[in-house]
């Protein structure tokens, strides 16, 4: 084991630990703003990981079904279907029933929710540019 720490390497780990303070911070205030994009919707919680799941599946051109979403999330369906709600109710996604079976679902984002999702992601690329900045 390796006890003897150069005069480089106590600067490198100096620099990191500065930098993962900065990343923190920044994350932070990321999630302070995520919150305010959709409020009450817990940041990187299982109703971001649904935007994002459902972002993607946008640029992807798939459907994704409200069990789909559920289990994309990790979370259980009646858990999935709580979120869908809030979510509908916020105006960033709507369910669109199967007409080939009633008793499925399809969910998709609105406008507002890609906008949403795009909020998010910008603040995270900024979050993270800030922190190297320094």
């Amino acid at each position: 084991m390796h006890l003897v720490q150069t005069r480089a390497e106590a600067i490198h780990a100096s620099n990191c630990a500065v930098n993962y303070y900065r990343i923190a911070k920044n994350y932070r205030r990321h999630l302070q703003t995520c919150d305010s994009l959709v409020p009450g919707l817990q940041p990187a919680g299982t109703g971001w990981i649904i935007l994002v799941e459902l972002y993607i599946a946008y640029h992807e051109n798939q459907r994704i079904s409200v069990s789909g979403v559920s289990i994309m999330a990790g979370v259980p369906s009646t858990t999935g279907l709580r979120y869908l709600d809030a979510l509908a109710l916020s105006g960033v996604v709507v369910r669109v029933p199967d007409n080939n079976d009633r008793r499925r679902s399809w969910v998709r984002l609105t406008e507002t929710g890609r906008d949403t999702v795009e909020q998010m992601l910008g603040g995270l690329v900024h979050a993270i540019d800030a922190a190297s900045e320094g």
